[in-house]
């Protein structure tokens, strides 16, 4: 009966998990434009593959284009078969990989302690802020992290593991790094090795790596090398200057992709991706640390270190601790009693949410962020939510908490796609152009970009098959309009710029936002 029981409550914790998961990933995931410059470019890679049927060479407005490695693109370009060239379905990859995280997660923790700490890292794995952004993103960072994620669960089940398939275990372990290698290259084999080789030296166990199938790393190489090869075969030397040095050796040792940051910038990173989670590491950093823990814990410590020295830092960088940290933190969430760690995390939780309705309430706009909400309804929001996690630190148990982040951040998430998402479209993505261009010129026609952000330009390309091009100066805009007239697409600042050129004449045709469509020609 006891075990029929658990059975039953393990059941229930997969169901609220799925509709968790389906909530905060896949909820409305394809209504909101490609937002950036990466979204729609590597949206825009996936489509070439999905519409030629080459899957070996990527390839951006027609030419080759190595920055990144192929598996988001085979992902999503299986988006594209299921949903269609939508933003569904280049999104898709990261919703599935932030789940197959989630999942794994979760059996993780029932595994080594119980289903009530594999719920709980689950809940906090999949309802942190930073996670749940990666996820309704087209990116290669959540699948890398759905890779590293496996290969840590993997392994720490493996070494657990006593019996006859404990080889089979680490072969998993083994197959999960080789995809991380064609999620994102040679970094998903460095980071779990620099962390298993920490978690050696603090412990002084040299000789325990032999323990650890390591005739399984032909296996990753069986899994990675494929595509590398043939992708080398292909296109030649050009894809290894291109994707080995020029977007890993000189990423990581230099500056010269941009990027630079000062070497604390993931101090507040890591507090926006585990957010509201975050100050729960305060009670579990006095915890002692047993073996399993250690692991854990490096394979979080690694990439906060690995990626401050790097010369290039984005927030993703650093995705793969998120699970990591959602494992070591459970526990505490799950203790009878209010401990004075736990309360003094919840009042900073607390005043993070003051601090934040004080900032959009009452300095918005010296900020120069725009939320697209009122910023008092913000600050509403959040000082009564800081009310209510003050109440809980005064009288109320870690379990109190759990429930509150995590049904706030799903009822976020609600709002934010019902009503938030959709206003940005306007402001921005160039979704809208897409509709509001059919009536004005043919598809195939080519429209361009006077002047444009990263973001423009990529995001047209996307919504216009690659018919769209930016330019950069009005001789350039000139030398591309030839004898006849070209239709151009402008921000009100530079549309005001092109104006004052003499030899140009134009007729707007459509504004949306801030964005002005019109046709020019050369003056007689």
């Amino acid at each position: 009966m006891n075990r029929r029981w658990h059975s039953y409550i393990d059941h229930v914790l997969l169901i609220v998990l799925a509709v968790s998961c389906y909530l905060l990933f896949f909820h409305r995931l394809g209504d909101v434009g490609m937002l950036g410059p990466d979204e729609p470019r590597y949206a825009g890679v996936a489509r070439a593959m999905f519409q030629s049927g080459d899957y070996i060479t990527p390839r951006l407005n027609g030419q080759p284009w190595f920055e990144k490695p192929v598996l988001m693109y085979w992902g999503a370009a299986l988006g594209y078969k299921l949903f269609g060239v939508n933003e569904m379905g280049a999104r898709f990859p990261s919703a599935l990989s932030a789940t197959f995280c989630v999942m794994l997660i979760f059996w993780c923790g029932r595994r080594l302690w119980n289903s009530t700490v594999g719920f709980m890292a689950a809940l906090i794995t999949a309802s942190s802020v930073g996670f749940m952004a990666f996820a309704r993103a087209a990116s290669m960072d959540m699948p890398l992290t759905a890779c590293l994620t496996a290969a840590l669960v993997f392994f720490l089940v493996g070494v657990s593991d006593g019996t006859s398939t404990r080889r089979r275990w680490f072969y998993l372990f083994y197959a999960a790094i080789g995809l991380g290698v064609l999620a994102k290259g040679p970094v998903a084999f460095l980071l779990p090795a620099i962390s298993l080789f920490c978690f050696l030296w603090i412990r002084g166990a040299w000789d325990e790596w032999r323990t650890w199938h390591p005739e399984g790393v032909w296996i990753a190489l069986l899994v990675a090398l494929p595509w590398y090869i043939a992708c080398t075969w292909m296109n030649g030397y050009e894809f290894i200057r291109v994707f080995i040095i020029n977007h890993n050796l000189a990423r990581f040792a230099s500056t010269v992709h941009g990027h630079q940051r000062p070497i604390y910038f993931y101090l507040p990173v890591v507090l926006l991706l585990t957010f509201p989670w975050t100050y729960m590491l305060i009670p579990t950093l006095r915890r002692h640390f047993a073996r399993n823990e250690q692991l854990i814990a490096w394979w979080a410590i690694v990439p906060f270190v690995f990626f401050s020295l790097s010369g290039s830092k984005l927030p993703g960088y650093i995705l793969p601790m998120v699970p990591s940290v959602a494992l070591l933190c459970a526990r505490e969430l799950l203790q009878p009693s209010s401990s004075r760690t736990f309360k003094v995390a919840t009042y900073i939780e607390a005043g993070t949410m003051a601090f934040i309705g004080v900032a959009f309430g009452f300095y918005g706009t010296m900020i120069n962020i725009d939320p697209h909400v009122s910023g008092m309804l913000i600050a509403v929001i959040t000082f009564s939510m800081a009310i209510m996690l003050s109440l809980i630190a005064l009288w109320l148990t870690p379990r109190f908490l759990a429930a509150f982040n995590a049904t706030a951040i799903v009822a976020l998430v609600l709002v934010a796609t019902s009503f938030v998402f959709p206003r940005f479209d306007r402001t921005e993505t160039m979704k809208p152009w897409e509709q509001a261009l059919g009536p004005i010129v043919p598809p195939g026609q080519m429209v361009f970009l006077y002047r444009p952000a990263r973001w423009m330009e990529y995001g047209l390309q996307f919504y216009r098959n690659n018919n769209a091009m930016g330019v950069g100066s009005p001789e350039e805009l000139s030398g591309v309009i030839g004898q006849s007239r070209v239709l151009c697409i402008a921000e009100d600042k530079t549309l005001d710029e092109l104006t004052r050129q003499g030899k140009l004449d134009i007729e707007v045709v459509h504004t949306i936002g801030n964005q002005t469509a019109f046709w020019v020609w050369h003056v007689e």
